[in-house]
């Protein structure tokens, strides 16, 4: 009778999983090293911190309503990176909620299984955070309250407003988070829904089914369509740059997303639209931010001519071989291996639909996206997350029918360690091998990639591109829980990516008096490119576009192991003037003799020479071909960078460098050589005096 008395009672029974809940956020925030788990993450954190200039309404993927949440946030507290707490958070509430509900239906089943849930959970959700994930579990724990939550008691049913109230906000919210991973889940929760509607169908209790699994599911859809509809008329009205990058990426995604088309077996398509192998290769590596190049015309154009390609068997085998090594799998097959073995005829019988409808709807989506590319990680443990969820909701009924009432006392503990003991088993490569190694942000090539994020970003008269690559904020050194600064990222841009034209980095880009990225390289002579993989094809396709274009590269500056260049072009209409002189100095190799550089003197004044960038402009005397070259003040700021504009704040300075490519000739009488100075798009050729030989 004591055993009974102290019993743990199905309230005591949450509060303890609930503080084991927190335990195991706290133990992957302070030793599992947490990173956002795609560069989408980082970009979207990035906007929503007021790091591309402002705080905003629109994050480009996620729901404007989703957005002006966090908006709210920030502007409330802005030191906080709300982002991140905000995800965490509503991961937090859902898995608490899913097992919390499990332990009320439960109480020792329950427990042991939403510890389990807690566990296989941590990293895929905690550690490696990534938006889709994010809304494939609040999804889910939506529809788990609606579908599991309501009770029919007496011939009634009875529905816990607060309940439904809450399963409804998740699933709206995981629709404004990330609408496909919405739309996925609800596929492996539909065969929750056709379980009950069976099961109203067999009982003849359509009355309660519509009042308690058909009310709730028509009031969330309302919600997530209704308020789709409303930011299509009060966000993508017409003529907007959100709509003009709705549009935008919406052919990019058909595209890029799911492959470009070679170009040996569609060279006569591409040539028709004026595309050159050069621009085929960009596309392969998404190098698309070029405004007149690139559009979403281009990018429909070739979906239009690309055929469809044969069923990839091989991703199929990928695909299960990939599956039979996931954790998140391999509990949910375990448990309805349980369910097998402890359920009766009868009950296999009743529940079998329900429980193995996920498997044929992860199975329908996987083969979905296998037609147009291989599966993806992200969606795959997106989906698996879910179908873990589900399955556990499914069979949970089942196996505490059948075992609830055994698990008493020591039996009781056991079986939760043996669950443990079998999670942790096997996700220990998640769990405790990355508590031993050093922090993926504290690396040396992180933090010499931040070091350089932060020594460009705090000049806001010159503006970085960048070649794509990943970029999810560990590249940066940065904790997923730490604000990147205001404006970190108006003067940072990517070649490439999703985010090309959205109206964040348009709208920097035209403080700048440019438009298209790529083009701007050479127009312009505050653009620096950080690039040491991608020049060649870069400069090919500017001369490929623009006929008689003559591209040069000269290298400005390094921080660490990254180069910065500036790409430049022949300038015609150069104006001419001998009320200034200036002469070439001296002249040194550089880096193995992989460079010349050139030192040179004006004689002009600072405030003449105050926000103007130099040039070095060369003539062959035999042949005629001009080239031009930019070079730098040897005005050093505080972190040893040589300024492209003359900046006035800085030491007082009329000497100049040029470091450009090995030349196949010495800088003789062979060539007619003049400093340039020019201010925004007027040049002046000023006399010069070679002393170099």
């Amino acid at each position: 009778m004591k055993l009974k008395k102290y019993r743990l009672s199905a309230s005591h029974m949450q509060v303890m999983f609930i503080l084991f809940h927190i335990c195991m956020v706290a133990y992957a925030i302070l030793f599992l090293h947490p990173y956002y788990g795609s560069n989408d993450e980082f970009s979207l954190a990035a906007i929503a911190s007021g790091a591309y200039g402002d705080y905003t309404h629109y994050f480009i993927y996620l729901h404007s309503g989703f957005a002006w949440i966090l908006k709210f946030f920030y502007t409330l507290l802005p030191s906080l990176n709300w982002y991140t707490l905000v995800m965490y958070g509503l991961i937090f509430l859902s898995l608490t909620l899913v097992g919390c509900l499990w332990i009320r239906r439960a109480p020792r089943t329950g427990a042991i299984m939403a510890v389990l849930l807690v566990l296989a959970c941590t990293q895929p959700l905690y550690v490696e955070m990534q938006y889709t994930k994010t809304a494939a579990v609040v999804t889910a724990a939506g529809y788990v309250l609606l579908l599991c939550a309501g009770k029919k008691e007496n011939g009634r049913c009875r529905l816990h407003p607060g309940v439904i109230s809450l399963g409804v906000v998740l699933l709206v919210m995981g629709s404004w988070i990330r609408f496909q991973s919405f739309g996925m889940v609800s596929l492996v929760a539909f065969g929750m829904w056709l379980a009950l509607a069976l099961e109203a169908w067999k009982e003849k209790d359509w009355k309660i089914f519509f009042y308690r699994d058909c009310m709730p599911c028509v009031i969330a859809f309302a919600l997530i369509f209704g308020s789709m509809a409303l930011e299509n008329a009060l966000v993508y009205t017409e003529g907007s740059p959100e709509a003009h990058y709705k549009e935008y990426d919406k052919a990019r995604q058909q595209l890029l997303d799911f492959g470009v088309p070679e170009w040996e077996e569609y060279q006569a398509e591409y040539e028709s639209l004026g595309l050159t192998r050069t621009d085929f290769i960009n596309l392969k590596n998404w190098l698309i931010a070029d405004y007149d190049r690139y559009t979403a015309d281009t990018f429909q154009a070739i979906v239009a001519f690309r055929q469809d390609r044969p069923f990839q068997w091989e991703y199929l085998v990928d695909y299960f071989l990939i599956l039979w090594k996931k954790p998140l799998f391999l509990l949910g097959a375990l448990m309805t291996l349980l369910w097998l073995l402890s359920a009766k005829r009868t009950e296999r019988k009743n529940d079998c639909f329900k429980v193995l409808y996920p498997y044929a709807a992860l199975f329908v989506i996987y083969i979905y996206f296998i037609k147009l590319y291989r599966v993806l990680p992200i969606v795959v443990t997106a989906c698996l997350i879910s179908f873990l969820i589900l399955v556990w909701s499914a069979v949970q009924e089942c196996i505490a029918g059948r075992w609830e009432e055994r698990l008493e006392g020591k039996s009781f503990w056991a079986a939760g360690a043996i669950g443990a003991a079998v999670t942790v088993g096997l996700c220990i490569n998640m769990l405790i091998r990355p508590a031993l190694t050093i922090a993926p942000q504290k690396t040396e090539p992180s933090t010499m990639f931040r070091e350089l994020y932060d020594t460009i970003s705090q000049d806001k008269e010159l503006y970085y591109v960048f070649d794509p690559f990943t970029n999810n904020g560990v590249e940066l050194a940065y904790s997923m829980f730490e604000k990147l600064p205001d404006d970190y990222l108006t003067n940072v841009f990517a070649l490439g990516g999703w985010e090309t034209e959205s109206p964040q980095v348009i709208r920097n880009l035209e403080r700048y008096d440019q438009r298209s990225l790529l083009t701007s390289l050479y127009m312009s002579d505050r653009a620096v490119l950080i690039s040491n993989t991608l020049m060649e094809h870069i400069m090919l396709h500017l001369q490929d576009i623009y006929d008689g274009i003559f591209i040069t590269y000269s290298k400005v500056n390094q921080i660490g192991n990254f180069d910065l260049f500036a790409l430049n072009y022949k300038m015609s209409g150069l104006k001419e003037t001998e009320e200034y002189t200036s002469t070439l100095d001296r002249t040194y190799a550089a880096e193995n003799d992989r460079y010349d550089v050139f030192e040179a003197t004006v004689n002009m004044t600072p405030e003449e020479l105050d926000g103007k960038s130099v040039f070095l402009w060369m003539q062959s005397v035999e042949s005629g071909k001009k080239r031009m070259y930019q070079g730098t003040w040897k005005q050093q700021d505080e972190n040893g960078l040589y300024s492209m504009l003359y900046d006035s704040d800085l030491q007082k300075t009329d000497q100049v460098r040029f470091m450009i490519p090995k030349m196949s000739y010495p800088l003789d009488d062979r060539y007619e050589v003049h400093i340039v100075i020019r201010d925004g798009n007027k040049g002046t050729k000023i006399v010069t005096e070679n002393n170099l030989y």
